[in-house]
């Protein structure tokens, strides 16, 4: 009887998972979750944590794993490039944002789409940022071509690239109207013809060394910096406030643009290249602590120098100490001099 029994129930089971198209149905438990229910994990796991971001739904959180993988594609490797000056050494002020800094030199955000081309991205943005602020055309609407950048420079592609700057200096970018952007890895030869003579450039650049107080000196010396970090899953579905990793697998490499921090959080402030439907408005702030732990904020970060004989405009902030910027704006002559 038990022989029979045993064969009536693996009978059962045969033909219920025929009837079922082969394929065992998952339990309640091993169903994959939707992403109510995923973004509800996450925010309190950020909660338990005492996190002080906000996650929920994005432009980003209904996309499958795959298409997430495409939104990231900064590759690591050692710069051939200067280290800039020695930077902790300046007094800082206690909180930067090149948005609101007498006017805005930031540029509005874009969106690289199913393109792992988020360094080109990156570059462009700081290039953009670098022309507003050496000319002091604060709110001025310049957007360059990112798909020159892609298609033409040689540093990468769809499926990733490096925050390598030679290529700006030695031929530069053009508006975008010259090579609008296609997330595809596109032909150089699909340029506007003649493009260089609008290109701009940069006169130099060096990199920054990964710390807070170097990154948080460069960006007040040079202007918003592109920079590299680690994404998670959980990143996908950043909503607001101070990032920090919570839960969630890794993604892959990924590059922005800082555009200011704040030392009474402690935080930087971010662009992305997602597109105004993720974060706060695009943007997003991380906490200084993913410095150091698996999100590794702050690799592979750059900045550009400015023509010496015309700096950058000193922007109007507070300092973290009693001294007025008269009295510290000479320590900085030395970066905008530097070489």
């Amino acid at each position: 009887m038990k022989n029979n029994g045993r064969s009536y129930i693996y009978g059962l089971a045969a033909l219920l998972m025929a009837l079922s198209g082969g394929t065992p149905a998952f339990s309640k438990d091993q169903a994959p979750k939707n992403i109510k229910e995923q973004i509800d994990s996450i925010q309190n796991l950020i909660k338990q944590k005492g996190g002080k971001w906000v996650a929920g739904e994005t432009s980003l959180s209904n996309l499958s794993k795959e298409e997430w993988r495409m939104r990231v594609g900064l590759n690591f490797k050692a710069l051939n490039a200067p280290a800039l000056p020695e930077l902790a050494a300046v007094n800082p002020p206690v909180s930067l944002d090149w948005r609101n800094s007498n006017g805005s030199y930031v540029t509005g955000i874009r969106n690289q789409a199913k393109c792992g081309s988020c360094w080109a991205f990156s570059l462009t943005a700081a290039l953009e940022s670098y022309i507003l602020i050496n000319r002091n055309t604060p709110g001025a609407d310049l957007d360059l071509s990112e798909q020159v950048m892609l298609s033409c420079s040689g540093v990468g592609s769809c499926s990733g690239g490096y925050l390598e700057a030679d290529y700006l200096q030695s031929n530069g970018l053009p508006p975008e109207t010259a090579y609008p952007y296609t997330a595809t890895d596109g032909d150089c030869s699909s340029a506007s013809t003649g493009w260089q003579s609008s290109a701009y450039k940069i006169k130099s650049w060096g990199t920054v060394p990964q710390s807070p107080a170097y990154i948080k000196s460069a960006l007040v010396a040079y202007g918003p910096l592109p920079t590299g970090f680690m994404v998670y899953e959980d990143f996908m579905h950043y909503k607001s406030g101070i990032y920090s990793y919570t839960t969630g697998k890794r993604l892959g490499g990924h590059a922005v643009l800082i555009v200011g921090y704040n030392d009474t959080e402690n935080y930087f402030i971010v662009k992305n290249s997602w597109g105004p439907g993720w974060g706060e408005d695009g943007f997003f702030k991380i906490a200084y602590s993913e410095v150091d732990n698996a999100v590794n904020f702050g690799m592979s970060t750059i900045a550009y120098k400015a023509d010496s004989h015309n700096p950058f405009p000193v922007p109007d902030v507070r300092f973290n100490s009693e001294d007025t910027w008269a009295r510290t704006a000479p320590l900085f002559a030395p970066l905008l001099q530097w070489k």
